[in-house]
This record gives C-alpha cells, structure tokens and sequence, in this order.
C-alpha cells in the first residue's frame, strides 16, 4: 500500500546493486538507436537469466546438505524463541500498558503513547536477547550457520521493530491508547495488513541475501529474484486491494472537518488505493529491471518515496491526536504551533520524494548536480516555513482581538432604555482590512522570496506585476478613486464601525466596509452601500460630547425659580448615579423661558453627555420631571397650542398613585 508499506518492501530490488551487480549499468544513446539498443540489452540479460534456472534448481537442492539439519533446526528455534519471548514479555506487561493509559491517556496522551511504545520495546529486547542465545549455538561466528542466524535474527528484529510502531498507533486491543482514528476491528485487519506489507518483501530481501551466502553466483540469484518479484508484487497489490476501504477509513478520519480542500482531500483519502496499485506495479517492475540490469537505484528510489510516506502517514496521525487534546490558555494557540510543526515535516518529505524521484528513478540528475538544487530547496523550505508561521502567529492575534472586542450593535437608535455598547475602536475597526491586506501582502513577498531561493527569475513577475497594475489603474479610474478616498477617510479616523454618520449619500450607522464602499445601517433598517468616492464630506454624530436641547411647556403663573431648581436637583442626583455618570458631562439644567403663549410658558432645558446615547437620558430627564413636578405645584400646560418634542401624557395619574411615588420629604426640600 501507498501509505501502509514499509521501507523493506524494495529491499528485493535494492539487494541487485548489493549483492548481485555492484558495477554500473552500460549507457545506450543515439536517438531511435538508443530504444533498440536498450530492448536488446533487456532480452538478452533476460534470456542469459532464465539460463541460469537449472543451476538455481542444482543450488537449492544442495542447501540441505550444506547447511545441516542442526543448523535448520535452530535456524528455526531462533525464530520460534525470539517470537515466543516477545509474546510472553508483551503479556507480563500487559497490565502495566494498560494501567498507564487509564491513569495518562486523558490528561496527557502523548506522555501515555511514549509509556506504552517503552513497554513494547522490552517486549522487542526480550526478543532479540532470546535470539541471541540460540544464536549463540550456531557456532563460531564466521560459519555459515552463525552467518545465516544473523541475517534471520536481524530480519525478525526489523520485522518486529515495524510491528511495535504500528501496533503503538493502532492497539487494537486497547481503544483508549489507540492513536488511529479507527475501530477495533478495523484496526485488528490493518495491523494484519501491515505486518504483512512489511514481512513479504522481507522474506524476498532476506532470500536473496541466503543465496549470496550460501555461494550462489550473481546470475543464479538473479534468475531467484526474477521468479519471485512478481510473486510478492501480486501479494501487495493484492493486499491494498483487499484493505483499500480500511486505510481510507483511517484517512478521511484525518481530514479536518473546515476548510475549503476539505472534499479534495477526502476524494484523495478514499481513492488513495489507486496510487498504492500503481506504487506496487511500478516497485516490482523495478526490482525486476534491478535483477536483469546492474543498477538497482530505481528500487532504492521507490524505497525512500515508501518510507518517506510512511513516515508521514505516522506523524500526521500522531498529530491528529495530539491536537485534539491540547488545552491552551490561548484558544486555537496549539493548532497554530501545530500547523507550523505539520509544514515543515511536509516540506521535508517533500524535498526527500523529489531527490529520489529525480536522481534515482527518473534519473533526471546526477547526485552532484543536484546538491545545488536540493540546497535551494531546503532554503524555500525553511524560507516557507518561517513565513508560514509569522502569518499564521499574526492571524492569530488578529482573530484574538477581533474576538475580544465584538462590534456594537448596528441598532443605535435610542429606542431601548438598557445599555448599548459604544463604538467599536479604531484599531478594531480596522482590523478586518489589516487583515485582508497583510495576508495579502505576506503571500505576494513571501510567494516570490521562496521562488527566488528555487532559483526562479523573478524579475519578470515583478515587471510583469507592475504593468498590470498600472492597466487596471488607467481602466478602473472610478475603482482606484474609491479606494484611494477609502484609504485617506480610514487614515484620517473619521468614523468607526458603530457610529452614526451622515455622508451626503445616506445616513445610518457605521455595520462595515471594505477597500473601496462603506455600509450604513438606517435606523428604520435599509443598508446603504456607499463608495467612497462618491462620499463629498462625513458628519460624525458619535464622536466625542453632544449637546441636547429640548423645550416643555408649563401652565402660566408657575413659579420658573422652583422649575429652575427642581430641575438643577434632578440632574445633580443623575450625575451620582452609577447607570449615568459615565453618560453625562453637563447636567440637565434649565436654560430660561423662550416663549409665552396664551395659556403657556415655553422652557428649553439642555446637557451634555457623549454621544452613546443620549436620547436615553432624555427620556428619564422627562420621566422624572413628570413623576416630581405635580408634587411640588409646578403644573404642564394643558393646551395643544404649544410645540413639544416629546409629546406630554394627557392623562393625569391616579391620585391614590401619585401620593404613593411622591415622596415625603420632597415638598420641604422644595420650599426650603
């Protein structure tokens, strides 16, 4: 499988180079000639292997008795020993492993997966130590038995050592430690899969390297290696078929559940097993072009492209559970550190399949010629990555403040009584489009920085860029006036998001904008959509203090000093109380008589307060002279001959209530 093999799996065609055909291959050119020649070559070195089948048949029926029946007997009792110990051990500890997760899983799951891959890995130490002592009683240690135990007790070790990593992320006997994110069963039938992607092509590497002990010559190992490749590629290609649904399974668990990619990437994690036939196809066809020719760096470089993968299948399935679990006094602070982590492990992986791509498989370039460009490449990388993190580092602090400061009701009206949020600030304001344009800016410089440390000339992208811009700024000149009045109204403060402003082409509060039109909310509910160029001049009526004036008519004959002081009272008493002190500025205070009327005395009273809401105060200023005024013989006019701008209450309250709201001590107060 493409993503649940193993780093053995080309040791079959990398054992050519090793031990079958040390020296270079012979290069054909010229053209047509080339192709011809290189079919020649390839029937030829086929044929000239098949020849060598009868001696194969010859050398095998002569390993009995060169190796001994002793000697098969242990070779069979050391394989037997070291599996019997790794299973005991891993059963002693077995309550030690799953003590540890029930007591850490929950609280430190990283701290719990490292504890429990310990304890499997003394399981492995129980193996190889039993191994050696059977090893130990094969005889000196240049015989050939001696020679052939270490070879099978290093390909039972590496074996298992590949079975404890993917038995750590799977448990499949213990769901709270298991780090896939996959059932029981699921993870009882990869597990059988993985062992087996690892042990077959292990077998073949470990039979190969038998023969060449055992002095069989490069042909006859070669024409061993031809019978059996394609037999162990089948077996893979089988094997991903056979499993495809449960690896995707364990993939599309990994794709994050937002993001724009989201359906790419699930696409990609259910149809992987594509690629993972096409990867098996194309390793046993190099291991066998490894046999007939003298080059084996092909399967070598399939090899690290496996390993590289599986590599990356592990980490990000180790991140994946880590993530989950993180608890940060900054929210989503973890994920960042984790994105940053997941890039630069990419980038590398990356850089790894490329040089193995280009310099051993395709041959594309020779090991020199690409030390210049692979250095290139890490710089990108590293390049990439740092400016990867400062954005993502700046976004995150963005989106904090952005959070911490939630925009004010767009409803500023003065209709409600209760408190309404002030004014956004203007860095809060503004955020939004800082946003928008450094993530703009650091993908423009940062995109062409890491071009330029791949070797990329990007002067033309830049001379490219600025005629470009310099067309859509002759084409667009309505665009470009927009913006540019957005920038120099935003750069001179003149409103925020909340505020209530007039700008000639409507009125309403400020809900948003963007680089070239501004939103205004009216107060009965329409949105207007203003560009900014077209805006001549802006009234901001939240700014700083605002000035209220208002007129009420009284009965003639009433007594303006009293009026004058009652009302000095009430709007000392407001500017105490904690709901409008932060409001007021001025109190309310009585002005003077403006007009007379026939059967009426016009007042104007004023204050001062910030422009939060100042209706608000307005309202109680009213209420309270309403509910105080009768009690003290200061009576409303009760003609409709005079202007109001608040309309009086005809109705005069019930006697029984208005003794009751009256206080006592008023009237003395009053008087004194």
């Amino acid at each position: 499988m493409k993503r649940s093999s193993c780093g053995g799996a080309s040791a079959i065609g990398a054992l050519a180079a090793g031990w079958a055909f040390p020296a270079g291959a012979q290069t054909v050119t010229g053209g047509h000639t080339a192709a011809a020649g290189f079919l020649l070559m390839m029937t030829e070195r086929f044929e000239f292997t098949v020849a060598q089948l009868p001696a194969l048949g010859a050398h095998l029926m002569g390993l009995p008795e060169a190796i001994g029946g002793r000697t098969a007997l242990l070779l069979v009792g050391l394989v037997v020993a070291g599996l019997m110990a790794e299973f005991i051990t891993r059963l002693i500890l077995s309550r030690a492993r799953v003590h540890a997760f029930d007591r850490l899983a929950s609280k430190t799951p990283l701290r719990a997966f490292f504890r429990a891959l310990l304890l499997d890995a003394l399981a492995l130490m129980a193996l190889a130590v039993a191994g050696r002592l059977v090893l130990a009683q094969l005889g000196p240690s240049d015989s050939l038995g001696s020679h052939l135990g270490q070879m099978l007790l290093h390909a039972l070790v590496y074996w298992r050592a590949f079975n404890l990593v993917f038995r750590a992320f799977l448990r499949p006997n213990l769901a709270e430690g298991r780090i896939a994110p996959v059932d029981d069963g699921t993870a009882h039938r990869l597990l059988v899969a993985l062992d087996l992607v690892v042990l077959l092509p292990l077998v073949g590497s470990l039979a190969a390297r038998a023969l060449d002990a055992t002095g069989a010559n490069r042909e006859i190992t070669s024409a061993a290696i031809i019978l059996y490749v394609p037999v162990i590629a089948v077996l893979l290609v089988g094997i991903v078929w056979r499993w495809r649904f449960d690896m995707a399974t364990w993939l599309t668990a990994m794709v994050p559940q937002t993001g724009f990619s989201r359906q790419l990437k699930l696409d990609a994690a259910r149809n992987w097993w594509m690629g993972g036939l096409a990867f098996y196809v194309l390793l046993g066809a190099a291991s066998v072009y490894a046999a007939l020719t003298e080059s084996g760096t092909a399967a070598r470089g399939l090899s690290t492209i496996e390993s590289a993968l599986i590599a990356l299948l592990l980490f990000e399935t180790l991140m994946h559970r880590i993530t989950r679990h993180i608890v940060s006094e900054l929210p989503m602070a973890g994920d960042v550190v984790a994105d940053c982590v997941r890039l630069l492990v990419r980038l590398y992986v990356a850089i790894l399949i490329a040089e193995a791509l280009m310099v051993r498989v395709l041959a594309a370039a020779t090991a020199d010629e690409w030390v210049a460009h692979d250095r290139g490449a890490k710089m990108a990388a590293i390049s990439a990555v740092a400016i990867y993190a400062g954005w993502r580092f700046l976004k995150y602090r963005m989106d904090s403040y952005i959070a911490a400061n939630p925009l004010p009701s767009a409803d500023v009206s003065g209709d409600s009584e209760e408190e309404v949020q002030v004014a956004a600030s203007r860095l809060r304001t503004l955020m939004p489009l800082l946003r928008v344009v450094a993530g703009a800016t650091i993908a423009i410089i940062g995109g062409l920085l890491v071009l330029a440390e791949l070797g990329v000339n990007i002067t033309p992208l830049i001379a490219g860029a600025s005629v470009l811009g310099l067309a859509v700024s002759f084409g667009s000149q309505s665009l470009v006036r927009d913006i540019v009045s957005g920038v120099f109204f935003l750069a001179e403060d003149s409103f925020r998001i909340g505020e209530y402003v007039d700008c000639s082409k409507g009125k309403g509060t400020v809900e948003g904008f963007s680089v070239r039109s501004l939103k205004l909310r009216h107060q009965n509910g329409q949105l207007n959509i203003v560009p900014f160029g077209q805006v001549a001049h802006i009234t901001n009526f939240s700014r700083d203090w605002t000035v209220v004036k208002f007129n009420i008519a009284f009965a003639n004959g009433t007594d303006v000093e009293l009026l004058r002081k009652t009302v000095k009272k009430i709007g000392l008493a407001m500017m105490e109380e904690a709901a409008y002190k932060p409001i007021l500025l001025d109190p309310p205070k009585m002005q003077g008589v403006v007009d007379i009327k026939d059967n009426s005395v016009i007042v104007r009273f004023k204050f001062m307060a910030r422009p939060k809401n100042p209706t608000l105060v307005q309202r109680i200023v009213i209420r309270r002279m309403y509910e105080q005024f009768p009690a003290l013989g200061i009576q409303f006019a009760s003609g409709n001959n005079y202007p109001f701008p608040i309309p009086a209450t005809p109705a005069v309250p019930p006697v029984a209530e208005a003794k009751v709201e009256a206080p006592v001590a008023a009237p003395p107060k009053a008087a004194e």
